[in-house]
């Protein structure tokens, strides 16, 4: 009996090292956009900057999505701080025609993850995060979900169940996805 569960206990690890050590693509995470809705008197006086608490927010989603990303078993994430400057001159990347991806081959990437929060109002939200591949430079997979509350949980909530529901690991080589028409 013994015998039997280290066998199956060994086959196991042996299983879970190679298909780590195989489907491990490298990847690189680009910071979330934020697009707020435009007021007339920005076509005035220019549009509105993202407040502390959003930037905040921002920065807690990437994070939480760089962790479900690395502990997944599928994902190597490449460091970005050797062009982090050039990352962040090129943001928003909703705007930059592409550049994300050409930044993500100057990183060797294989795919790229980004993501977009639009917020249509102070408690409505839809957040988007989309897989890259790098070398063709074509959407891949790509996931939707309004969020009904501008909370830091409600963000967080929402990076998780796209990542769980719409862009999981399992599915990752399915095709499926909201990116396709």
């Amino acid at each position: 009996m013994r015998r039997a569960l280290i066998a199956v206990l060994a086959t196991m690890l042996v299983a879970a090292t190679a298909h780590s050590a195989v489907a491990a693509q490298k990847t690189v995470l680009l910071p979330f956009d934020l697009v707020l809705q435009k007021k007339e008197e920005d076509f005035f006086i220019g549009a509105g900057k993202p407040s502390p608490a959003e930037q905040a927010r921002l920065k807690a989603i990437n994070e939480e999505l760089a962790k479900i990303l690395s502990n997944d078993g599928v994902h190597e994430l490449i460091d970005t701080t050797s062009i982090a400057k050039e990352i962040e001159d090129a943001a928003p990347f909703v705007d930059c025609n592409g550049c994300e991806v050409d930044i993500a081959k100057k990183l060797n990437g294989e795919v790229l993850y980004t993501g977009l929060v639009d917020k249509a109002s102070e408690t409505l939200l839809n957040m988007r995060i989309m897989e890259i591949d790098v070398a063709s430079g074509k959407l891949k997979r790509a996931g939707n979900v309004v969020i009904q509350g501008n909370t830091d949980e409600a963000w967080l909530r929402g990076v998780r169940w796209l990542m769980k529901n719409k862009l999981s690991a399992a599915d990752a080589g399915s095709g499926k996805s909201e990116a396709a028409p």
